[in-house]
C-alpha cells in the first residue's frame, strides 16, 4: 500500500498512515498503480510544497485533503538521467505563491521508504551525481583562468559551476564529456518555462548571460575543452542564455572549432527558429543538434513557446535541413504528464520522428508549479500513462533512441 507523504513545518518528510497515496496525471487525481514507483534515486531531492494540501484516498475509498495542521503536500526533484510519470496530487490554499522552478514529481510511502513516480531514461554516467563528489572544482576553475586570460565566458561559467551547482559548466572546466558555450543573451521566445528569465508570476532560478561573447572567446573555450582526454562534446544554447540562433556568427564559431579540433562532436540545443541559420552551422561542419519540443499541435506549441517571430513552419525546416545535412537530429522533449501522453500530442510527435527521421528523444521534466501550468494551457488534454507513451515511442521509427543526454553518433549507433 502506498501511503501519503508530506512535509511538516520544520521540511521533515512524514508519512501518513492510513491513507492512501493519490497522484495527478495532467487535469486528472488518480490512485496510481504500485508498478508506478520507484525507490527515491541517489541525487534526487525532497521539496515541501507551502501553500499546498495534500491529497490522499481513506479507507472507505473517498477523497480527501489533509489538514494544514498535519503538513504541507511534498514532492521529488528527480537527478539527470529519471523522468517523472506522475505530479503530486494537492489542492492549493487561496493566495498560496507561485512554486519555484522545478520538475515536482509524486512522492509517497511504500513499506516505510520513500518512493518517487518516474522511469530511469538514461544511464549515462557523463551527469550522475556521484561522478561530481571527490573533485577539486576550484582547482579545475583555476586553471582555465591560467590558461585563458580574460575569457570572459570562464567567469561566467565559474558561477554557474559553483552557485548552481551546473554539472555541464563543472565538465566544461574538468575538461571532460560534454562543455557548455552560452553566446547568446537575446530570445525570440517567451517560454512561461524559461530557467533564466521571467515575465510574470514566475521567478527564474538563476541570471542570463550579459554579455554577448567574441567569436575568439568561444572558440578559444571549446578548443581548451577539447584538449582534455576525455573531451568529446561542445554545446551551444544553456539554460543560462536565451536562444543561440540569435547570432548569425555561429557558422563561423563551428567552423573555427572544427578547424582546431577536427574530431570534435558540436552539438546546438536550440528552438529551431532559424532554419537558415542552421543551413550555414550544417555547411560549417555542425554535428548535431536537440531542438526544444513541447508540443507539435499549434496552439500548445505557442502557450508554451510565445514566439516572438516565427511558427512550427521554422521548427520542421530546421528539423529538415539537420536530417538532410547528415546531422544527428534530437528532439529535447519537455514532458509534463497528462499532456505529453495525451494521444492527440503524441500523434503529432510520432508524425514529426518520422517525418524528420528524427535519431533520439531526449525526455525533459518540464520544471513548472505543476497548477500553474495547467492554467496556461488552451484546453484539456488526458494522458495514456507515460509507460504507454515511452513504448510508443519506441516503435515510432527504426533505430530512435530515448534517453536524457545528447552523445556523439558513434555512441548513438554503437560505433
Amino acid at each position: 500500500m502506498l501511503t501519503p507523504a508530506i512535509s511538516d513545518a520544520r521540511g521533515r518528510l512524514l508519512e501518513v498512515p492510513g491513507l492512501t497515496a493519490l497522484a495527478r496525471t495532467g487535469w486528472d487525481v488518480v490512485a496510481p498503480a504500485d508498478g508506478d514507483w520507484i525507490p527515491l534515486p541517489e541525487g534526487a531531492s525532497v521539496l515541501s510544497l507551502p501553500g499546498r494540501l495534500a491529497l490522499a484516498r481513506d479507507e472507505e475509498g473517498e477523497q480527501v485533503r489533509l489538514s494544514p495542521d498535519a503538513g504541507w503536500a511534498a514532492a521529488a526533484v528527480l537527478p539527470p538521467g529519471y523522468t517523472r510519470t506522475l505530479l503530486p496530487a494537492y489542492e492549493e490554499e487561496a493566495g498560496a505563491d507561485v512554486l519555484p522552478v522545478f520538475g515536482y514529481a509524486a512522492l509517497a510511502f511504500r513499506r516505510g521508504r520513500p518512493v518517487v513516480a518516474a522511469v530511469r531514461t538514461d544511464e549515462l554516467r557523463w551527469w550522475q551525481p556521484g561522478e561530481f563528489r571527490g573533485r577539486d572544482i576550484r582547482a579545475a576553475i583555476a586553471a582555465a583562468h591560467s590558461d585563458l586570460p580574460g575569457n570572459r565566458l570562464v567567469a561566467h561559467l565559474e558561477r554557474c559551476a559553483t552557485d548552481y551547482n551546473c554539472f555541464t559548466a563543472q565538465n566544461t572546466f574538468y575538461r571532460r564529456w560534454e562543455a557548455a558555450l552560452p553566446s547568446s543573451g537575446p530570445c525570440n521566445a517567451m517560454c512561461i518555462g524559461c530557467i533564466s528569465e521571467q515575465w510574470g508570476e514566475v521567478e527564474s532560478p538563476q541570471d542570463r548571460i550579459g554579455f554577448r561573447p567574441t567569436v575568439d572567446e568561444v572558440v578559444n573555450l571549446a578548443a581548451w575543452h577539447l584538449g582534455g582526454d576525455e573531451a568529446q562534446v561542445v554545446s551551444f544554447g544553456q539554460g543560462c542564455e536565451g536562444e543561440p540562433l540569435m547570432r548569425p556568427d555561429l557558422p563561423e564559431m563551428v567552423r573555427a572549432i572544427k578547424g582546431a579540433r577536427p574530431a570534435a562532436f558540436v552539438n546546438i540545443n536550440t528552438n529551431g527558429s532559424r532554419p537558415g541559420v542552421v543551413r550555414r552551422m550544417v555547411e560549417a561542419g555542425l554535428d548535431g543538434a536537440r531542438v526544444s519540443v513541447f508540443s507539435f499541435n499549434d496552439d500548445m506549441f505557442r502557450a508554451y513557446y510565445r514566439p516572438k517571430d516565427y511558427s512550427l513552419d521554422q521548427v520542421h525546416e530546421t528539423l529538415e535541413v539537420l536530417h538532410s545535412g547528415g546531422c544527428q537530429v534530437a528532439i529535447n522533449l519537455l514532458t509534463f504528464p497528462g499532456v505529453t501522453d495525451d494521444e492527440g500530442e503524441l500523434d503529432a510527435l510520432v508524425e514529426a520522428i518520422r517525418r524528420h527521421q528524427v535519431d533520439q528523444v531526449q525526455t525533459r521534466s518540464l520544471n513548472l508549479d505543476p497548477l500553474w501550468l495547467l492554467r496556461q494551457l488552451p484546453r484539456q488534454t488526458r494522458g495514456i500513462g507515460f509507460a504507454a507513451m515511452l513504448e510508443r515511442l519506441r516503435s515510432a521509427r527504426p533505430g530512435l533512441r530515448l534517453g536524457n543526454f545528447t552523445l556523439p553518433q558513434q555512441a548513438l549507433t554503437g560505433g
